[in-house]
C-alpha cells in the first residue's frame, strides 16, 4: 500500500479544528465588552472595602479567611491589593470569555456584579444590628483612618 493512499498518513490538520492560535487575543487597544456592567463591579467592590472598614471599626471580623489573612498581614493596603486584583482577575476572564461568546461574557460579568452586592448588603445588615443592639466603642485608630479617607475623598466628618 502506498503512503500517498493511506488517509491516517496524511499530516494536515482538519480544516475545522480550533487551536490556541484561534483563542481572541486581547489588546489594551480594545475597547471592553460590558463597561456598563464593570463600572457597577469595580463600585461595589469599593463599597465592599469601605463597609468592611467601617465594620471592623465597630468592632466586627472580617469573614473571608482570605481577606483576613491579608488583611492580618498588610492591613488596609493588603485588603485593597486583594480586592483590586481580584477585580482585575474577573474583568479579564469576563473579557476572555465574551470575546469567544459574547452572552456567556456578559452573564459572567453580571453574575460578578450580583455576588458583589451580597458583602456589602451584608456588611450594611450588620452596622444596622450593631446600632440597634449597642455596639462596643469603635477602635480610634481605625475611626481616625477612616476618617483620614474620608477627608481625601472630600467627604467631612461632622462632630
Amino acid at each position: 500500500m502506498n503512503s500517498q493512499d493511506n488517509p491516517f498518513l496524511k499530516l494536515e490538520p482538519p480544516a475545522t479544528s480550533k487551536t490556541l492560535t484561534a483563542l481572541p487575543k486581547l489588546s489594551l487597544l480594545q475597547r471592553v465588552r460590558y463597561p456598563n456592567l464593570y463600572v457597577w463591579f469595580v463600585f461595589l467592590a469599593a463599597m465592599d472595602i469601605m463597609m468592611t472598614w467601617i465594620v471592623l471599626a465597630f468592632g466586627g471580623r472580617e469573614a473571608n479567611v482570605l481577606a483576613h489573612w491579608f488583611l492580618a498581614r498588610w492591613g488596609l493596603q493588603g485588603l485593597i491589593g486583594l480586592k483590586f486584583a481580584s477585580v482585575i482577575f474577573v474583568v479579564l476572564i469576563c473579557e476572555v470569555v465574551g470575546r469567544i461568546r459574547d452572552a456567556a461574557g456578559r452573564n459572567l460579568a453580571r453574575a460578578a456584579v450580583a455576588l458583589n452586592v451580597l458583602p456589602v448588603l451584608l456588611a450594611f445588615l450588620q452596622l444596622l444590628i450593631n446600632v440597634f443592639a449597642g455596639p462596643e466603642e469603635p477602635d480610634e485608630a481605625v475611626v481616625s483612618a477612616v476618617g483620614s479617607a474620608l477627608a481625601l475623598g472630600g467627604v467631612a466628618l461632622g462632630a
